[in-house]
């Protein structure tokens, strides 16, 4: 795999096992791909599973390389525990609102300040840039 500039952005919502393939596609296409999951992990379903029909293979066997991949790429940014709030714009020109809960918080900071559930930030700007608290 070589490195390369990112052509465009494009938003995957949903890291199942189609959900990281298309991601993996774009991303080797050269897009920017921002993978949107709710849940805390990428994977969904199929990462539970122990055989798949109608082969009986390993869906752990199927399903790892892919994680791996699609983790380690250099073109696909993870938003887990994430959702998309708000989508506007037109063909080939979106603005994306996507909500993004905490992992944890900290009982000193929970007890001193009245924190936001979570915070959300434009798909434009994250890059590089710090979250901004949202409601």
């Amino acid at each position: 795999m070589t490195k390369s500039v990112p052509t465009g952005s494009v938003m995957v919502v949903g890291a199942g096992i189609a959900g990281i393939q298309a991601a993996l596609d774009l991303a080797n296409s050269g897009y920017l791909v921002y993978l949107v999951e709710k849940d805390s992990a990428i994977g969904g379903v199929m990462s539970q599973l122990d055989k798949t029909f109608p082969t009986n293979d390993c869906s752990m066997c199927i399903i790892s390389p892919k994680l791996v991949e699609c983790g380690s790429h250099p073109n696909i940014e993870l938003l887990t525990l994430s959702e998309l709030k708000d989508l506007e714009g037109q063909v080939g020109n979106f603005k994306a609102k996507v909500i993004r809960y905490p992992r944890f918080t900290k009982n000193k900071a929970a007890e001193q300040y009245s924190l936001p559930p979570y915070s959300s930030f434009s798909i434009k700007s994250c890059r590089n840039q710090p979250f901004t608290e949202g409601s």
